[in-house]
């Protein structure tokens, strides 16, 4: 096999992966906008509200994640950041540290931010920052 030929069998290799993994994204973007045909963003609010988040927080939490949403697809609080939405750590804290500033607070140090598995800790988060309801992020 010659240089050539390995450097397009390498190529061909990355494109089969990256058509892979965007199907699977699709096949999941798919799956959730079936199962969560019936709801909107007033449910999630609503379910974020009657856990003791105020409505406050549960729009500013809303807003933050729905980047990582599609276009017709509304947050769940149960969505997990890591698993269901591919996001790392880090860019959790950042978020985190953003929905502080949203809400009037100032921005905390991303080690100073404790581990948020998913949407409903990050709610529960700024709500216990705000001081706004007594919540507690759940343990890891």
């Amino acid at each position: 096999m010659t240089g050539a030929q390995k450097a397009a069998a390498i190529i061909a290799l990355v494109v089969i992966a990256l058509v892979a993994f965007n199907w699977s994204l699709w096949r999941r973007l798919k799956a959730a906008q079936a199962e969560r045909a019936g709801w909107s963003a007033a449910d999630f609010d609503a379910q974020l509200v009657a856990n003791g988040v105020p409505d406050e927080v549960a729009v500013v939490t809303r807003e933050l994640v729905a980047g990582y949403y599609g276009a017709d697809i509304a947050p769940h609080p149960d969505d997990d950041f890591g698993r269901f939405l591919g996001v790392d750590e880090t860019e959790v804290a950042d978020v985190a540290a953003t929905g502080c500033e949203e809400l009037g607070l100032p921005r905390p140090d991303a080690h100073a931010i404790p581990p948020i598995r998913d949407v409903r800790d990050l709610a529960e988060y700024l709500a216990s920052r705000a001081g706004l309801a007594n919540v507690t992020v759940r343990p890891e």
